[in-house]
């Protein structure tokens, strides 16, 4: 294929949106045709290539990511760009609604072009098993084809849990849970050697105290996942 590739071809995008309503539709029956299960497996991950080409291919001009800091940022200089986001605080009362959660999975070049090599935090793996809760809302990635066993935690932030983990198609996964409210709010899985980040869009995302006092609507929090830790960006909204 050339540029632009699986995402220019309106045939195989079609049936690629046919095969996924028999798989995860209300009345999905793939499970009962192999051969149909095993053309869905093909075309994600076809798709998923294809989405990590575009990006790389369209930030091949741009400057060399630069290196990934090793822990939490924190605000001693000076100047007003250096006030991380920690020591900020909004007031006022919470706009009652449901927020949008979104997830992009692109190259960690792609990420960059647009973040800037410094982020505001750095979660590093815990060890830890993953929970019950963990376990259950992993469930609702079945889009992506995520392997529970493959569950790897990094330290939590500001009430989210974040997770890696690997596909059936053998991509790497990163994904994003809110506990409080028993949520998954972000998955992205991209195929090697890219590494998968996810956003989470319209901050605040949910009823969580530790954002929506923070943050304005209308921030972007961004996880890149690196070689052993999770970097995070805090995109403040103007709301």
């Amino acid at each position: 294929m050339g540029s632009g590739g699986f995402l220019a071809d309106g045939a195989l995008d079609a049936e690629l949106t046919a095969l996924r309503a028999r798989a995860y539709g209300v009345d999905a029956d793939i499970d009962a045709d192999p051969v149909a299960a095993a053309r869905l497996a093909e075309l994600e991950e076809l798709h998923a290539a294809s989405v990590a080409r575009t990006v790389r291919e369209s930030g091949a001009g741009g400057a060399e990511p630069g290196a990934t800091q090793a822990e939490t940022r924190t605000p001693e200089s000076g100047s007003p760009c250096d006030r991380r986001w920690w020591h900020r605080s909004r007031t006022g009362p919470f706009l009652a609604g449901i927020a949008v959660a979104a997830a992009a999975a692109v190259t960690v070049a792609g990420w960059m072009l647009w973040t800037g090599p410094r982020s505001d935090a750095t979660l590093r793996p815990t060890g830890a098993a993953p929970s019950e809760q963990v376990l259950r809302l992993t469930d609702h990635a079945r889009r992506q084809m995520v392997t529970k066993a493959t569950l790897r935690g990094f330290e939590p932030i500001l009430g989210l849990e974040v997770w890696e983990a690997r596909s059936a198609l053998g991509n790497g996964c990163l994904l994003v849970f809110e506990p409080a409210t028993d949520d998954l709010l972000a998955v992205g899985c991209v195929p090697p050697p890219a590494k998968p980040g996810v956003e989470i869009y319209d901050v605040p995302v949910a009823w969580t105290q530790e954002w929506t006092e923070r943050f304005p609507t209308g921030t972007v929090v961004r996880f890149i996942l690196t070689e052993d830790a999770v970097d995070v960006w805090i995109l403040e909204g103007t709301s």
